[in-house]
């Protein structure tokens, strides 16, 4: 398996708590189901599992604030979009 899909499978697993609650039941065989090679398999088997959880609920986070600061964006763009109409008429 090449670098990225290795990346492609980390990624997964910090972001979707589903696939993540697979491999933490069984990382060996969900590293295997991936296609990972022997060695990957081995390296996640002896993940740092409290630094996993840390690490996906810090990205979670990130992604909903990201989210919400997204919606006030187009929220102020919207009122200012509208104030400037009513100044205009």
């Amino acid at each position: 398996m090449s670098a990225a899909d290795f990346e492609a499978f980390l990624a997964r697993i910090y972001v979707d708590p589903e696939a993540r609650a697979k491999f933490l039941a069984d990382p060996r065989g969900e590293a295997q189901r991936a296609g990972l090679s022997e060695a990957e398999c081995v390296a996640l088997e002896n993940i740092d599992r409290t630094g996993l959880e840390l690490a996906a609920t810090s990205f979670a986070r990130k992604w909903a604030k990201q989210k919400d600061n997204h919606g006030k964006r187009v929220w102020l763009t919207r009122w200012l979009q509208r104030l400037d109409i009513k100044l205009k008429s």
